[in-house]
C-alpha cells in the first residue's frame, strides 16, 4: 500500500490561476508595467468652502447616490490646492449638450492639474445645469468640470495603486477572488494551504494509478469539503470498465454525491470508491484542517427527513482532478455549484484553460475558481492521450 499522503515527499509545484483572456492582458500590464484601468465619466466640481463638505457630500448621497457599481468611489478627493467632489455620472442624454460644447466625454482623462495623470475638461455649463431641481443648496461649489474615473473596483493591490492615483478608491480585498500573482511567487499560497491541496490532489493520483492498474485511463477526481477536510467522494474513469463513454472522473464523484444525497443517474460506482473514501478518511482521522476563507455562505435544499439540511450537490465544495476536465464535465462540476476546482495537467480539448476558459464565461448563472499545476509531474505522467 502507498504511503500515507501525509507523509509522502512531493515534488516541486506551483499553484497558477486560470483566469479570463481579459485578466490576463491585465497581468500582462502589471509585468510592463502599464496598466491601463476602465474608465467611466463624472460631473465634479471644485469645493470654494471647505465648511460646506459635510453638507455638500449628504446631499448628493441622498440625490444622487452612487450605483452599487461605483461605491469604490470616493466622493471627495484632495488636490494640491483645493478639495474636489463627484457630482454625479453623465448620462446618455448629457452627451448632446456635451457635444455642442465641442466636449466628447468618451475621450476624456483625468487628474488634477499638477499631476501627470491626465487633464480635467473644463465645460460652459454651470452646476445649476446639472444638478438640476433646486434639492440642493449650491453653496460652497465651483464652476463644474468632466472627470474619468475608474469604473469598477480593484482586484488587487497593484490595480489599487493606479486606481488611486486617478481618484480615491476604496479597496476591499475579497477572498474568494484568486489573486493574479498566485503561482507566480512563492509568497502567493502558504506552505500549509499548499501542502493541503497537495494532500488532496495526491489521493486523486493514488486513485488514478488504481484506475490505471485495472485497464482504465488513470484519471481521477476527489470531491472535499473545505470546511471540514472531509473528502465525501472518490471518482475515476468508468468509460471502458462499464462501456459508457459518459462516465469520466469528474461525472462519477458528483453522482456519487448525489447518491449521497438520495439522487444519483449511475448504479455499480459505489464500491470501490466508498471503500476508499472511507479508508482516507480513517487514517487522516479528519486531521486536514479547513480551509478557513471557504466558509461562504451556502444554498441548502431540505433533505427527505423534513429537518436536516443538506446542500445542493457540491454547492461550496472543492474538486480535485488530475487532468484538466472536458467541456461536459466542466458544465457538471458548473451546475453541481462547485467553489474550486483544482487539477495537475492540461489536457487536448480541455475546458478551464487549455480550450476553453468555461468557468469565467460572464454569461453564466455560477463561476468558480480554477487553477492548474498541482502535482503536474506526477499527474502527466498517468496521461495517455485520452480525454477525461
Amino acid at each position: 500500500m502507498a504511503p500515507p499522503a501525509d507523509d509522502r515527499k512531493f515534488s516541486s509545484w506551483s499553484l497558477i490561476p486560470v483566469l479570463s483572456l481579459k485578466e490576463e492582458q491585465e497581468l500582462k500590464g502589471y509585468d510592463s508595467g502599464h496598466v491601463i484601468p476602465p474608465l467611466s465619466t463624472f460631473f465634479a466640481a471644485p469645493i470654494t468652502d471647505k465648511k460646506q463638505i459635510s453638507r455638500l457630500s449628504q446631499a448628493l448621497y441622498l440625490q444622487y447616490p452612487l450605483s452599487h457599481t461605483q461605491r469604490h468611489l470616493k466622493r471627495v478627493r484632495a488636490c494640491q490646492y483645493n478639495l474636489e467632489i463627484l457630482l454625479r455620472p453623465i448620462m446618455p442624454e448629457d452627451r448632446v449638450t456635451l457635444l455642442k460644447n465641442n466636449v466628447d466625454p468618451s475621450k476624456q482623462n483625468n487628474g488634477c492639474p499638477e499631476n501627470s495623470v491626465g487633464s480635467k475638461s473644463e465645460i460652459n455649463l454651470q452646476v445649476t445645469d446639472i444638478l438640476q431641481g433646486g434639492y440642493i443648496n449650491l453653496n460652497g461649489l465651483g464652476k463644474p468640470f468632466i472627470v474619468s474615473v475608474p469604473s469598477r473596483a480593484a482586484r488587487n493591490q497593484k490595480e489599487q495603486q493606479v486606481w488611486g492615483s486617478i481618484w480615491p478608491c476604496t479597496y476591499h480585498a475579497k477572498l474568494k477572488t484568486p489573486d493574479k500573482d498566485e503561482g507566480n511567487s512563492k509568497e502567493g499560497v502558504s506552505e500549509q494551504e499548499k501542502l493541503r491541496i497537495g494532500r488532496n490532489m495526491h489521493r486523486a493520483l493514488e486513485a488514478a494509478q488504481q484506475n490505471q492498474s485495472k485497464g482504465g485511463k488513470g484519471v481521477g477526481a476527489v470531491v472535499v469539503d473545505p470546511e471540514s477536510g472531509k473528502v465525501l467522494a472518490i471518482g475515476t474513469d468508468h468509460t471502458i470498465a462499464k462501456a459508457c463513454p459518459l462516465l469520466h472522473a469528474c461525472m462519477v464523484a458528483i453522482d456519487l454525491i448525489a447518491q449521497q444525497q438520495g439522487g444519483g443517474a449511475y448504479v455499480g460506482l459505489s464500491s470501490v470508491e466508498e471503500k476508499d473514501r472511507e479508508r482516507i478518511n480513517e487514517e487522516t482521522g479528519k486531521r486536514m484542517e479547513p480551509k478557513g476563507d471557504e466558509r461562504e455562505k451556502r444554498k441548502h435544499s431540505k433533505a427527505k427527513d423534513g429537518d436536516a439540511e443538506i446542500p445542493y450537490l457540491c454547492t461550496g465544495y472543492e474538486v480535485y482532478v488530475t487532468q484538466e476536465p472536458c467541456v461536459m464535465c466542466s458544465m457538471a462540476l458548473l451546475h453541481s455549484r462547485v467553489s474550486t476546482v483544482y487539477y495537475g495537467c492540461s489536457s487536448i480539448g480541455g475546458a478551464l484553460g487549455t480550450y476553453y476558459r468555461l468557468h469565467c464565461s460572464s454569461g453564466l448563472n455560477h463561476r468558480f475558481l480554477a487553477y492548474r499545476g498541482v502535482l503536474e509531474d506526477e499527474c502527466r505522467r498517468l496521461v495517455c492521450g485520452d480525454e477525461i
